[in-house]
């Protein structure tokens, strides 16, 4: 999938795959939901639960179904 055949995503979407770019590049680990919602002020992993699940749909980022802090950016999307 490239850039160009991605649906565009929100700014606040962008925001959150901005956020686990950089977190990534400067850990090297993958993030939890815990720590976006804790980085944006939600009260609820769920509100970080649904930009994440809109941005892997689109290809944005990858998660390991049963694994801790698996949220990483998906390759073609960097």
């Amino acid at each position: 999938m490239t850039a160009t055949s991605r649906p565009p995503i929100t700014d606040r979407q962008r925001e959150v795959y901005e956020f686990i770019v950089r977190r990534h590049a400067e850990t090297g680990c993958g993030l939890g939901m815990r720590e976006i919602s804790t980085a944006f002020g939600w009260a609820s992993p769920t509100a970080a639960y649904c930009h994440l699940e809109y941005l892997e749909r689109r290809g944005y980022i990858t998660r390991t179904p049963g694994r801790a802090n698996s949220i990483v950016p998906a390759k073609e999307a960097t």
